[in-house]
């Protein structure tokens, strides 16, 4: 957040434009996965803990926005819905985390606010806030040049209200909430989704390319044009991907070229959508060059997919990489 002056907005755009295939771009509007800083400022949060926001030294995420939708991409946000008080991942991992005291002033400064606002700060008091305050605050501001959302651990927020906020600052706006088992590619959240969240196997368990990981593939490949129905509603099928051993961060990519083209390939061919978790270069701040090259190469393979007649063909060669045949051991006589 206190180096957001330093990231040039063009070159990133210019990265994503030499991909081929990209239709959409997912933003960080919260630091990763931690609800308590933000990269654009905030009229709340910039006053009772200033290192939360960037203040008014400047808007990243609009400037984001801004540009990337006049280059012709849909643009979605990425939320952690735990909060300025972090009801998921608690004091010890806020940045303003103090081990002697064992608090997080940032914390307790939402908490006291909430609590003059709002009388109580309770779990579901602080639940509200989040989305009354927080998230409405950005939903109005940014209006039509938010796309859609994609909130994490989103049992650690109130779901109907933060759908009824976002969709009334923008109704052309598509929602998803990672909200249910993994590794998960349903339609978890009928009514309130409009993607599936598409959320992995952790990856303390298991890397994202791992076998485990392909059922969620499989769901939208028996989906109905993409989309899949839950009570009479629909979502359409996502996977949201990371591509190095870590979520945001990682040497090198823990796929092969073969087996991302694979996955995705069928994907994309069943109608459903891809989104790649990819790492920034902090040094340089931009995109990763090695996860852009990475994103290039699977450009090139799908496009190869298509001229050779599709993701189904038998001799396609991610197929022996997903699906490797065991060798059955020949019983003694």
């Amino acid at each position: 957040v206190g180096n957001t002056s330093e990231y040039n907005v063009k070159k990133i755009v210019k990265q994503i434009k030499g991909i081929p295939g990209v239709g959409y771009v997912m933003i960080g509007l919260s630091e990763g996965a931690s609800g308590s800083r933000y990269i654009a400022p905030h009229s709340v949060l910039s006053k009772i803990t200033r290192r939360a926001t960037p203040g008014k030294k400047r808007d990243l995420f609009d400037e984001f926005a801004t540009a990337f939708q006049a280059a012709g991409y849909k643009v979605l946000v990425y939320m952690a819905t735990e909060g300025p008080s972090k009801l998921k991942h608690g004091a010890a991992n806020a940045f303003d985390y103090d081990k002697k005291t064992k608090t997080a002033p940032s914390i307790e400064n939402w908490k006291r606010y909430v609590k003059k606002r709002y009388g109580s700060a309770d779990v579901n008091t602080l639940k509200k806030a989040y989305a009354e305050v927080i998230v409405k605050e950005y939903a109005e501001r940014y209006g039509s040049k938010v796309d859609g959302w994609w909130f994490d651990h989103a049992s650690f927020g109130n779901k109907k209200l933060l759908h009824s906020i976002c969709k009334k600052a923008n109704p052309k706006t598509v929602m998803s909430f990672n909200s249910g088992r993994l590794p998960n590619a349903m339609n978890s959240n009928p009514g309130l989704e409009d993607y599936t969240f598409g959320h992995p196997t952790p990856l303390r368990r298991y890397a994202a390319c791992a076998p485990d990981n392909l059922r969620m593939v499989k769901v939208v490949e028996k989906s109905k044009d993409g989309f899949l129905y839950e009570k009479g509603k629909p979502s359409l099928g996502h996977l949201f991907m990371p591509m190095m051993h870590y979520w945001n961060k990682g040497k090198e990519p823990v796929w092969s070229e073969e087996q991302a083209v694979d996955w995705m390939s069928r994907t994309l061919t069943a109608g459903g959508a891809w989104t790649w978790n990819v790492p920034i270069d902090h040094r340089k701040r931009m995109l990763s060059p090695d996860a852009v090259s990475f994103m290039k190469s699977v450009a090139r393979g799908m496009e190869q997919v298509k001229v050779e007649g599709g993701p189904q063909g038998k001799v396609h060669p991610g197929h022996r990489i997903t699906r490797p045949k065991r060798k059955r051991r020949k019983k003694k006589k």
